[in-house]
């Protein structure tokens, strides 16, 4: 092989490789460029909501997105259109529209609220697991008020802490399991010896621990036409085997 050709190899193989230095330098500016326009361009600022229940403002799903560090509109979209939602504790299921790259729109069913305890004027709501998930001056239509919890703190996005921490897992054992019967309880209280009672119409159903509670609770159900006609105490604290309870009237005041 002349000299010549031998050169003219060496410059071709120079050449081929620039270009492809070149080209890859190109390819890795393009990936650096769309990872930090993924990062920094779809930053997420805003979220707007529609639900079932209207229980959470946009104001406070703002707040809990940027309390659980959900902050990038293109990953939170994509992986709802992939059928993989982030985990939200505010929504039984839910979907996302991509409205701009620092906005996003939700669409769900929002969890019910178990209940709310209150104190010094202010409504702390929270969930089946005892996490308080809103906090309003605001009295929410149909949540049940729960009483008798020695609450040692109350943080938004946070568990309730208690003195005893078998007094709030009674308590969640309970409003979790009435829940499946829909009945429209309008207090629930626990005592120190963690004994509950919940108030329907004009009775107090005192079902003391959880000890048994779904039998007792398909007993109060297969009575439940009945005893709401009195008002007075029933007395569930032990479950009967065969389904019989003491209901003592309240005496009607003289007028």
């Amino acid at each position: 092989m002349s000299q010549e050709k031998r050169r003219g190899r060496k410059k071709h193989r120079r050449r081929k490789l620039k270009k492809w230095v070149k080209v890859s330098f190109l390819v890795i500016v393009i990936i650096v460029a769309l990872i930090l326009i993924g990062i920094f361009g779809f930053r997420l600022q805003s979220v707007t909501c529609t639900s079932d229940l209207g229980q959470f403002t946009d104001q406070e799903v703002n707040a809990y997105m940027s309390e659980q560090k959900i902050d990038n509109t293109l990953v939170f979209w994509f992986k709802s259109l992939s059928g993989k939602n982030t985990p939200l504790e505010l929504y039984e299921e839910y979907k996302v529209k991509l409205l701009s790259p620092s906005k996003v729109k939700i669409t769900g069913y929002e969890k019910k609220l178990q209940g709310y305890i209150k104190k010094d004027k202010l409504y702390y709501y929270f969930d089946e697991n005892g996490t308080i998930l809103k906090i309003s001056d605001e009295k929410i239509k149909d949540i049940v008020p729960v009483k008798g919890l020695e609450a040692t703190e109350l943080k938004l996005f946070k568990k309730i802490k208690v003195k005893d921490e078998k007094s709030l897992e009674t308590i969640l054992t309970v409003t979790s399991s009435v829940e499946a019967y829909n009945y429209k309880v309008k207090q629930y209280s626990i005592n120190k010896n963690n004994e509950v009672t919940m108030n329907i119409k004009n009775v107090k159903v005192q079902l003391g621990k959880k000890t048994n509670l779904d039998k007792k609770l398909k007993d109060f159900n297969d009575m439940y036409k009945n005893v709401i006609k009195y008002k007075g105490t029933l007395n569930m604290k032990h479950a009967s085997e065969d389904g019989s309870y003491t209901l003592k009237k309240s005496e009607e005041k003289k007028k």
